[in-house]
């Protein structure tokens, strides 16, 4: 059988922010349906997903996913994502997505991950020593609804990734002086709160993941359009959360308590922020909203 495939992110791609994990979900998605493929054990389809991108395996289910290293197998066969829970169960959880930049990154994930498995000693001792016990620990947090241990191990998490880089030789700097300005706003954030409100993460790029819960979503983004100023009508991609960031007036004290960081604001630091929420997986869609013409088999889609 020939197979045209028409593929297409709206979000930057090759910056960071899995986009190839969305890409090869669908492709794998929509090839397993096209062909009538089927499972023969729970999970095969994402030990498909992940050859294309290790992190596409966990895009093929809703909510929180996490990927199960296996080793048992010679095929690798327990390499696969498990759905620990479904997006309805912690329905407060929201992202805010700050794109720093959406330009190709200069190391990739999979260049990137190589060096670092072969030169990164601290990557070793983080495989052996640290990676379950944080697997079990988030994944406990996640089920008892915890965001103060869940966002306090995303954060150390993530800054052990990018240490991870910096131990790699030749060294690799993914995050830029704008990421670093974020992580400084969040840690004044949490600490005028005198909780953990907010949490940051950053994959193989310079943008900023911050996780928060519902009731914090105003205040947080009210914070970073301070220090990230709009510079355009479509700069917060959610017209109704832009107004209620828009009309909000920030503590004094939670201002100047940011102020201290010496921080400027500065417009174009950031590019755009997504404002979301935990999501199913992959969705088959009607006719309207196909890329290919279904008579003629060619593209129709335009960005």
């Amino acid at each position: 059988m020939n197979v045209h495939i028409a593929s297409y992110n709206t979000f930057p791609t090759a910056a960071g922010l899995a986009s190839s994990a969305a890409g090869y979900a669908a492709l794998v998605t929509a090839l397993s349906e096209l062909f009538g493929a089927k499972e023969t054990y729970p999970g095969e389809m994402s030990t498909i997903a992940r050859q294309g991108s290790g992190s596409a395996c966990r895009s093929l289910y809703g909510g929180f996913v996490a990927w199960r290293m296996g080793g048992k197998q010679d095929d690798g066969s327990d390499s696969i994502a498990q759905q620990v829970a479904p997006e309805s169960h912690w329905p407060e959880i929201r992202a805010l997505i700050m794109v720093v930049s959406d330009a190709k990154k200069g190391t990739s994930s999979t260049a990137g991950m190589s060096t670092s498995v072969a030169t990164s000693s601290l990557l070793d001792y983080r495989a052996k020593e640290l990676v379950s016990k944080r697997m079990s620990i988030i994944e406990k947090a996640w089920m008892e609804r915890d965001f103060q241990t869940f966002g306090r191990l995303t954060m150390i998490d993530s800054n052990q990734f990018h240490a991870v880089c910096l131990d790699t030789f030749p060294p690799i700097f993914y995050m830029n002086d704008v990421s670093k300005n974020i992580i400084q706003i969040v840690h004044v954030y949490n600490e005028w709160a005198g909780e953990i409100r907010a949490a940051y993460t950053f994959d193989a790029g310079p943008n900023a993941v911050l996780y928060t819960l519902e009731i914090y979503t105003v205040e947080l983004g009210a914070l970073m359009l301070k220090y990230f100023p709009a510079y355009c009508e479509k700069y917060i991609c959610n017209n109704q959360f832009k107004c209620k960031v828009d009309a909000f007036t920030l503590e004094p004290s939670l201002v100047e308590a940011a102020e201290r960081t010496s921080i400027k604001p500065c417009v174009g630091d950031v590019k755009k922020i997504y404002f979301t929420k935990s999501g199913p997986g992959p969705k088959t869609l009607g006719p309207e909203h196909a890329v290919i013409d279904s008579k003629t088999g060619l593209n129709k889609y335009k960005a």
